[in-house]
């Protein structure tokens, strides 16, 4: 298992689950689960994530359909 910051070829070989595609460096690498208000998605789907699913205890939803989804409290 890799840990936050190391590279990543799927979400199930990071120990949080979200290995997060970084344009800017080049490649993918394992970074947290979305915080409190962070722009999320539902849940992990396929190899890598543009956004990560919530830390546990939160929800991924949106208030409006023309936001994105936030990481909020249940």
């Amino acid at each position: 298992m890799e840990a936050n910051g190391d590279r990543c070829v799927h979400h199930t070989h990071c120990l949080s689950d979200c290995c997060l595609i970084d344009l800017e460096r080049s490649g993918a690498f394992c970074t947290p689960k979305s915080r409190m208000g962070m722009a999320c998605l539902p849940q992990t789907k396929g190899a890598l994530n543009i956004m990560c699913p919530c830390r546990v205890g939160l929800s991924c939803h949106s208030k409006d359909l023309m936001c994105p989804r936030r990481c909020q409290m249940i």
